[in-house]
């Protein structure tokens, strides 16, 4: 299997996991390609639709349908700051999805570490940040 294929799928099985969690803790009207939002959104304490747009590689009409899903089911607000932009913000309930997924991803990185151990786990990280440089780069 390639780098490339095993990352994908590495990818869509963490996401699926994650999907599971969140649903099973009552959240709903989510979908794989709308929670790849959250951490974008988390990472940045003022995002505009634009911004995230950039970062995430979708387009703009994408991001604006899967910013007015996250709206209608309460997880964002979007926040008129200025005459120009809206800033995404988490509600409430963004926010304790957030804090639960966190925990959910926390608790996989652990069991992880029992399976490979803790200096495998680092080492994969640090390559797998030495590799995601290299390629946004190129």
């Amino acid at each position: 299997m390639s780098i490339c294929f095993l990352s994908l799928e590495t990818s869509k099985i963490f996401n699926k996991l994650i999907l599971n969690c969140l649903e099973n803790n009552g959240f709903d009207g989510l979908s794989e390609a709308l929670i790849v939002l959250f951490p974008y959104i988390d990472a940045n304490d003022k995002i505009t639709v634009s911004q995230l747009s950039k970062q995430v590689g979708y387009t703009r009409q994408a991001i604006h349908k899967s910013i007015k899903k996250l709206e209608e089911f309460g997880y964002i607000t979007l926040v008129l700051e200025n005459q120009k932009e809206k800033f995404i913000h988490f509600t409430p309930k963004g926010e304790k999805l957030m804090l639960i997924a966190n925990e959910f991803i926390l608790e996989i990185e652990n069991n992880l570490e029992k399976l490979i151990g803790s200096k495998e786990l680092a080492n994969h990280i640090k390559n797998q940040m030495a590799i995601y440089k290299y390629l946004q780069e190129k």
